[in-house]
C-alpha cells in the first residue's frame, strides 16, 4: 500500500505537499456553502435565514463526525510511522462502520426533533420556520456519506494521498454548481423547488464524492476487509477523538444561544452572521488544509520519535500561516462592502454584514494560529489540549455578547467573537510551542537526523 514517509526530507516541502490538496478540497467543501448561498441570497433573506437556522444542525454533523475522525488519522498515522500496517488497516476498518452507525444514529434523533429543534430559535415567523424544516430534513439524507468521506478524508491524508479527496470534491463541487441553479429555480422540465433544491444539490453532490472516493480508494481500503470488527478499537478511536468532538459540539451549542441572542436584533442580522460564517470560512477552510497537514505530519514524526522535525515542521507552518492569516485581515477589513454583496444584493444587510467583517477582520490572523494548534496538538495525540482553551472562551462569548451588546449593539456580539479568538489563537500556539520544545529535548525522544 502506498504510503508517503514523512519522517525524512525538508519539512516545509512536505507539509505544503500535504496541505496544498487539502485546501483545495477544503475551499471546495466551502464552495458548497457558498454556492447555495450565492442562490439562496436570490430567494431573499427569509430564506438565508432559513438555511442558516437549518445549517447549525447540519454543523452539529460535521462536530459529531470528528468523533471517528480524529482519532482514526491520529491511530492510522502513528501505526504507519511506526511501521505497523495491519494495525492501521484494522483502524480503518472499525472507523468506516462507527461512522455508519454514528451518522444513521444522528439522521434519526434529527429527523424526530427536526421540528422541536427548529422552534427553539423563537423565529416568530412561521414561514422561515417552516423552511427552516423542510431544509434540514431533506439535508440529514446525504450525512452518512459526509461521514464516511471525512472519514476517507482522514485515512488517505494518514497514508499521504491527499490527491484524492481533492479530485473526488472537485466533481462533487462541479456537480453541484451545475444542480443549483437547476433545481432551486427550475429548468425546462425540472421544476422550481426552492430551498430544497440547494438541499439535493448538495445531497447529489455528497453521494457523488463518496462513491469516488471509495472506487479510486479500494486499494487503501481493500486491505482492511479481512481485519475483524472490534469493540476496543472502536472505543479507543472514539476515546481519543472525545474532547475534539465535545469541544465543537459545545462549540455549536454556544453558537446556537449566540444566534438567540442575535435574533433579537431581527431576521436579518441571522442572515447576516450566516453569510459573514461562510465568507469567514475562507479562513478555518485555508488552514484546516494545514491544520490536517501537520496532525498526519507530526502523527507520523511522534510515531518515529522525531521530535526534533515536529517542532521544526510546526514553526515552518506557522510562517506559512502568518501571512496568510495577515492576508486575509487586511481582506476582510479593506473590503467588507464587497465581500458582502456577492451573496445578497439587499443593502441593510450589506450595511449590517460591513461590521461583521470588519470587526472579524482583526482576529482572523489568530484565528488561524489556533487551528493550526489544534492539528499539532492531535499529531501527538494530546487531543485534551485545545478543547479545555476553546471550550473556556468560546463560552465567554455568551455573556460577553450579553454586556457589549448593551452598549454597541449587534457589533457588541461581534467583538466578542473576536475578542475571544484572540486569546484562543495566542494561548494554544505558546502552549503547544513549549510542549514541542520539552519533548524535542528530552533525552528519550531525540533522534538523529
Amino acid at each position: 500500500m502506498k504510503q508517503l514517509d514523512m519522517t525524512i526530507g525538508n519539512e516545509k516541502t512536505l507539509l505544503l505537499k500535504l496541505a496544498l490538496p487539502i485546501i483545495a478540497s477544503n475551499f471546495i467543501q466551502t464552495a458548497f456553502g457558498m454556492i447555495n448561498m450565492v442562490w439562496i441570497g436570490r430567494l431573499g433573506a427569509q430564506a438565508v435565514s432559513a438555511i442558516g437556522t437549518a445549517s447549525f444542525f447540519i454543523n452539529l454533523a460535521v462536530a459529531l463526525s470528528t468523533l471517528v475522525v480524529i482519532g482514526t488519522g491520529i491511530r492510522i498515522a502513528q501505526s504507519l510511522g511506526s511501521g505497523k500496517h495491519e494495525i492501521a488497516a484494522r483502524y480503518l476498518k472499525n472507523s468506516l462502520f462507527l461512522s455508519v452507525l454514528l451518522s444513521i444514529l444522528f439522521v434519526m434523533i434529527m429527523g424526530l426533533f427536526s421540528e422541536n429543534l427548529i422552534q427553539f430559535f423563537n423565529l416568530n415567523e412561521s414561514s422561515i420556520e417552516h423552511m427552516a424544516v423542510d431544509y434540514l430534513r431533506c439535508s440529514l439524507l446525504s450525512i452518512p456519506f459526509l461521514f464516511l468521506s471525512s472519514t476517507l478524508t482522514a485515512v488517505l491524508t494518514s497514508y499521504g494521498n491527499t490527491k484524492l479527496p481533492f479530485q473526488a470534491s472537485a466533481i462533487g463541487l462541479l456537480t453541484n454548481i451545475l444542480l443549483d441553479p437547476l433545481l432551486i429555480f427550475g429548468f425546462g422540465p425540472i421544476p422550481e423547488i426552492g430551498i430544497l433544491g440547494a438541499a439535493w444539490a448538495t445531497n447529489i453532490a455528497r453521494l457523488l464524492t463518496f462513491f469516488i472516493m471509495l472506487y479510486f480508494g479500494r486499494t487503501y481500503i481493500a486491505a482492511c476487509f479481512k481485519q475483524p470488527l472490534s469493540l476496543k478499537h472502536m472505543l479507543e478511536i472514539s476515546k481519543m477523538s472525545l474532547p475534539v468532538t465535545l469541544q465543537r459540539i459545545i462549540f455549536i451549542l454556544i453558537s446556537i444561544y449566540m444566534a438567540k441572542i442575535i435574533v433579537h436584533f431581527g431576521t436579518e442580522a441571522i442572515a447576516v452572521q450566516k453569510i459573514g460564517v461562510q465568507i469567514e470560512s475562507i479562513s478555518y477552510m485555508t488552514i484546516g488544509g494545514l491544520q490536517g497537514a501537520i496532525a498526519a505530519f507530526v502523527g507520523q514524526n511522534y510515531g518515529a520519535k522525531r521530535m526534533d522535525r515536529v517542532q521544526t515542521g510546526f514553526h515552518s507552518a506557522l510562517k506559512l500561516v502568518a501571512v496568510f492569516g495577515s492576508m486575509i485581515s487586511l481582506l476582510f477589513i479593506l473590503f467588507p462592502k464587497q465581500l458582502f454583496g456577492l451573496f445578497i444584493d439587499e443593502t441593510a444587510i450589506i450595511d449590517m454584514g460591513v461590521g461583521y467583517m470588519q470587526t472579524l477582520g482583526f482576529s482572523q490572523l489568530f484565528m488561524c494560529m489556533e487551528l493550526l494548534s489544534v492539528g499539532a496538538f492531535n499529531g501527538i495525540g494530546r487531543t485534551y489540549a485545545p478543547p479545555i482553551i476553546s471550550i473556556i472562551f468560546s463560552a465567554a462569548r455568551i455573556p460577553l455578547a450579553l454586556v457589549l451588546s448593551n452598549f454597541m449593539g449587534l457589533e457588541g456580539i461581534w467583538l466578542s467573537i473576536s475578542i475571544t479568538s484572540v486569546f484562543k489563537g495566542l494561548l494554544l500556539t505558546g502552549w503547544f510551542h513549549a510542549i514541542a520544545h520539552k519533548l524535542a529535548h528530552s533525552p528519550k525522544t531525540i533522534s538523529s537526523s
